[in-house]
């Protein structure tokens, strides 16, 4: 298979299975849900964490460059070509 249809292929696995493990997810928040199975259990905790609102600086401060840094990093991305996509695949023998 070539890599980059492997690629293709694996993104839109994963895609699928946050899909499923959202809902899944969302089912575990709702109350009576059985949270335990014979081989796992689900915890379900609330967390509290601080969030820096940056916006509430002087403006000073948010356009000077002292303060800030720049990285750079690599993104890969993939998207299909034409009009069908890979689950849209025709075969066809000639006659």
């Amino acid at each position: 298979m070539n890599p980059v249809d492997e690629f293709a292929r694996i993104r839109a696995e994963i895609q699928s299975l946050e899909t499923r493990a959202k809902i899944l997810r969302d089912g575990f928040l709702q109350p009576g849900v059985r949270l335990r199975s014979n081989g796992f259990e689900v915890t379900v905790k609330n967390q509290t964490r601080r969030v820096f609102q940056k916006d509430r600086l002087p403006a000073l401060i948010l356009n000077d460059p002292s303060y800030w840094s720049e990285s750079v990093s690599q993104i890969v991305t993939v998207k299909a070509l034409g009009s069908k996509a890979a689950d849209d695949l025709e075969l066809t023998e000639p006659f």
